[in-house]
């Protein structure tokens, strides 16, 4: 049964300020990327496609070609985010700098995945339990004929020690996810968590839960993207940032069904710069407590 999981490493961090994907985190030089994959492998994944931009793109290759293998059965596949991919009879602007955005992305690596998928963020620490909710969510989709899944957080436990935040709050009713409203400047202050949607203050309790990123996929979600990627262009050829993205296009989905499940992992990653001795520090409590081993693929 052949499952992949799809890491997004093709970002710039602009507010980070360098590379967060190939950033040392671990106590040996361990990036996040790496637990990622470490879990991913742990709880059945055998296929990893990591989304690169070009100039990773022999950092990737030298770094995951040798370890691998050396897990059973465990194949590796980089793609590159061409900006000119999909494009059909669009011509690509000579004025577009940036890549298409998160949907875009997972569209160019239609030709290297054939199997049921998860999609991750390659900064984004998840943890184990995670990616066994996500592994077993794409059994559950195949079996009932839904094409997305997605694992939502508690909001208490996605927060940043540095900054508002940005979050997807996820509107459910029971298993099936209702809605996503993109909240910003998400912030707790005596367990009550204030924010932003369309410009108003909201505030969310404990519990709430959040959207990161983490979704499962039929094989059939290309099709779509396909589809809403000329609907996209049709709009936005021209438009030098503007971006299609992968939760825009799950929105429209949710008309029909998106299975959602939940996770009381705690999710970290690093959005500021001040963020990566919060997460070297939670990366040692785990090593301590031998969640992890001090040398990772050793």
């Amino acid at each position: 049964m052949d499952r992949t999981l799809l890491i997004m490493a093709g970002g710039m961090g602009s507010r980070y300020g360098g590379l967060k994907q190939v950033d040392s985190f671990g106590p040996n030089n361990e990036s996040i990327l790496d637990y990622s994959i470490y879990d991913a492998i742990k709880v059945g994944f055998n296929k990893i496609v990591i989304l690169s931009s070009p100039k990773l793109e022999d950092y990737f290759i030298k770094k995951y070609k040798n370890k691998l293998p050396l897990f059973d059965k465990v194949n590796l596949e980089i793609v590159i985010q061409d900006p000119s991919y999909g494009l059909s009879n669009f011509t690509l602007p000579k004025t577009r700098e940036k890549p298409w955005g998160t949907g875009h992305a997972v569209l160019c690596c239609e030709n290297v995945i054939n199997e049921p998928f998860a999609t991750i963020n390659a900064d984004d620490f998840y943890g184990l339990g995670a990616f066994e909710k996500v592994y077993n969510s794409l059994n559950y989709i195949v079996k009932n004929n839904i094409m997305v899944s997605t694992i939502s957080y508690l909001i208490e436990n996605t927060l940043s020690e540095n900054g508002g935040v940005s979050r997807g709050v996820c509107i459910t009713d029971n298993n099936k996810l209702v809605g996503i409203n993109e909240t910003h400047e998400l912030e707790m202050k005596h367990n009550i968590i204030h924010g932003l949607f369309n410009n108003n203050k909201v505030e969310h309790g404990i519990g709430t839960q959040v959207a990161m990123n983490l979704f499962g996929f039929q094989h059939s979600i290309f099709s779509l993207l396909r589809k809403e990627f000329q609907l996209f262009l049709e709009e936005n050829i021209n438009e030098e940032k503007k971006e299609f993205l992968l939760p825009e296009v799950i929105g429209k989905e949710i008309k029909n069904n998106v299975f959602i499940d939940t996770t009381n992992e705690n999710w970290f990653g690093v959005t500021y710069k001040d963020d990566s001795e919060v997460v070297r520090n939670k990366i040692k409590e785990l090593v301590e407590k031998n969640i992890y081993p001090s040398l990772l693929w050793d």
